[in-house]
């Protein structure tokens, strides 16, 4: 079960208009739902959890430092969360899916993957969107793994 990301920042989507891509697709080498565990690079709270038109079924957690951590596109959730549940670093969030595009429900408009995003509170600007590839890039150096 291999696993694949590039550095996707800003190229350019166009569901629900034209945009650019705030996050990196981690790619399954299996298309196949549920098959990949979605860990948790953070501890934290959950602030948000369920259905997004673009993010498909997503749950997002703010860590203590501020850093809001968006997974997106699962296909199902480790167990039922809600908001103000907290995370811990390393926890199992639920597994990767082709969830989105379209009304909840929705599947099989991409491959399966993992969407992430990770934001940040800027001074000026409020909460802005920050590339995650280069997080992604440190942690696959550690080779960090999930064991369950």
């Amino acid at each position: 079960m291999n696993t694949s990301f590039e550095n996707s920042w800003m190229f350019e989507r166009n569901f629900g208009g034209n945009r650019g891509h705030e996050g990196t697709d981690i790619m399954a080498s299996v298309n196949e739902r549920g098959r990949y565990p979605v860990i948790s690079m953070t501890e934290g709270v959950v602030e948000k959890v369920g259905w997004l038109k673009l993010g498909g079924y997503r749950i997002g957690i703010r860590s203590p430092n501020g850093g809001y951590f968006y997974y997106a596109h699962l296909n199902d959730y480790a167990r039922e969360f809600k908001e103000g549940d907290e995370i811990k670093a390393g926890e199992l969030l639920g597994f990767m899916g082709d969830s989105g595009y379209g009304p909840e429900g929705t599947t099989g408009q991409f491959a399966v993957h993992l969407h992430v995003g990770v934001y940040v509170d800027d001074e000026t600007e409020g909460e802005i969107s920050v590339n995650p590839y280069w997080v992604l890039k440190w942690l696959e150096q550690q080779r960090l793994y999930y064991q369950f």
